[in-house]
Order: C-alpha cells, then sequence, then structure tokens
C-alpha cells in the first residue's frame, strides 16, 4: 500500500485517505443547499424573467426546483443514496451551467463552481459515500 519511500510531502497523513469521499460529499452538498435558498430568496426575480421555452416561470416550478436542489444537497451530505443524489446533482450542474450570460442572475453561483461541483459529484458517483455515509456497501 504505502512505503516509506513514497514521493509524498506528508506521508503520514496518508491514512486518512478514505475521507476524502465524506469531504466531497460536504462541500458539493453545501453548495446545492445554498443553491436551492437562493431560488426560494428571490424568487420574485425568477418569476419576471423571460425564459425561451416557458416564458415566465411559474411559482410553482421555483418551489419544485429549489426543494429538488436541497433535497439533493441534503441527500448528499448525509450520504444517503448518494449515487443517485449525485446524478441529479450531475445534471442540476448542467443546467447551471448551460445558462447564457443572459440568464446569469439565474445562477447562485459562478459558472466554474457548477464545473467543480460537477466533478465532485462524477467523485462521488465512481466512489460512494465514503465513511459517515447512510449508504451501507453492498
Amino acid at each position: 500500500m504505502y512505503t516509506p519511500v513514497m514521493l509524498s510531502l506528508f506521508p503520514g497523513i496518508l491514512y486518512l485517505a478514505p475521507f476524502t469521499s465524506t469531504i466531497l460529499r460536504l462541500g458539493a452538498g453545501a453548495a446545492f443547499i445554498y443553491a436551492g435558498y437562493f431560488m426560494f430568496v428571490h424568487r420574485d426575480d425568477f418569476t419576471k424573467i423571460h425564459l425561451p421555452i416557458i416564458a415566465h416561470p411559474a411559482l410553482w416550478m421555483l418551489w419544485v426546483s429549489g426543494v429538488i436542489t436541497i433535497a439533493d444537497g441534503v441527500a448528499i451530505v448525509l450520504g444517503y443514496g448518494t449515487q443517485l443524489a449525485a446524478i441529479i446533482g450531475i445534471i442540476i450542474a448542467v443546467k447551471h451551467m448551460s445558462l447564457s450570460k443572459q440568464y446569469e442572475s439565474l445562477r447562485p453561483l459562478p459558472r466554474s463552481t457548477y464545473a467543480l461541483l460537477l466533478l465532485m459529484c462524477l467523485a462521488l458517483l465512481i466512489s460512494g459515500a465514503g465513511p459517515f455515509g447512510l449508504d451501507l456497501p453492498l
């Protein structure tokens, strides 16, 4: 596994490597919870914007989107259904990344943050919840 001649700056902390999934979960989940909260706080601004396909989004659409985003963030933080939550997180990240500059006010976080969230969700999809998650390895 790890040997004393490894080229690592801090080889003494490599025993913490299994906790990387937990750190990814906490960061990604907090970002999704914030994004959903942002949708609720600025819901009046969202309903005034004209979108190409749906015109002005109805208030119920914003509620559904906000609840799904917050629920996904909570599931990721708790490590419950992590792989499914990661797939939903990937969809949310791609949705927000694809918004053009015209709809930049609809994006609570910068596009680069959503690119990082996409990568974090991909890592969680592959690695699973890790320690302190509610998912049980089968």
